[in-house]
């Protein structure tokens, strides 16, 4: 019974009269369990993100995991602007003591994930114009990248015209799902950073730079 409790509070299981059964995912799972999950394919597209940066740009960073991946990879670079509506990046930059600026918009917090949300989180960052729009998304697809959140589909919306480039950070798990929310068509994202070749999407991806990234990578960009 105590295992069964454990597991049923950490969302493995589900407990009903008289039994137990797997859970079954109707939304993305807590934030706490996907920075746990495909740790290794999010880590080298961070790598292969960061090589893509420039010096000195303005990044603004969603709340996603793999863009907090992606924040550890950037606090040891030069000095950068980051917006974030996620304090857990806030954090990261924080504790290593980086010489980055962060600017965090206000809003109210939403204490699952440590994400900074509201109209007014969309309207504060509405008046910059980032380097990069980094970002994730719950499903690529042919039809082009979803959500499940509303508020965090909005934002993206709002943010991508706002951008120099933008830039969507996908691992292989992501591709042919289907999300509650389209977000945004192919012809909207301009660079793709996965850990895979994205199937079955070719005409839909050939405006864009398609960066593909392999565990322990350390090449040039392709």
């Amino acid at each position: 019974r105590r295992d069964l409790k454990v597991l049923s509070e950490d969302g493995n299981v589900e407990k009903f009269h008289g039994g137990v059964r797997l859970s079954i995912p109707r939304a993305e799972p807590p934030f706490e369990r996907r920075l746990r999950e495909s740790t290794a394919a999010k880590s080298a597209i961070a790598r292969k993100a960061a090589r893509h940066i420039r010096e000195g740009a303005t990044i603004l960073m969603d709340n996603s995991t793999t863009a907090c991946f992606l924040a550890r990879e950037l606090v040891h670079r030069e000095p950068l602007t980051i917006l974030t509506i996620s304090l857990e990046i806030a954090n990261i930059f924080s504790q290593s003591n980086s010489h980055h600026r962060v600017i965090l918009p206000c809003g109210e917090l939403r204490n699952a994930d440590r994400t900074i949300t509201g109209a007014g989180t969309i309207d504060f960052l509405s008046r910059f114009t980032p380097s990069y729009f980094v970002t994730s998304m719950v499903a690529g697809s042919a039809r082009g990248c979803d959500d499940f959140d509303l508020f965090e589909a909005e934002f993206k919306r709002a943010m991508i015209p706002q951008a120099d480039e933008v830039m969507v950070l996908l691992d292989a798990s992501k591709f042919g799902k289907s999300g509650l929310i389209h977000v945004c068509d192919w012809a909207e994202v301009d660079v793709l950073v996965s850990d895979v070749a994205p199937p079955q999407m070719p005409e839909q991806l050939e405006h864009l730079h398609l960066l593909i990234a392999e565990d322990g990578d350390g090449g040039e960009d392709g």
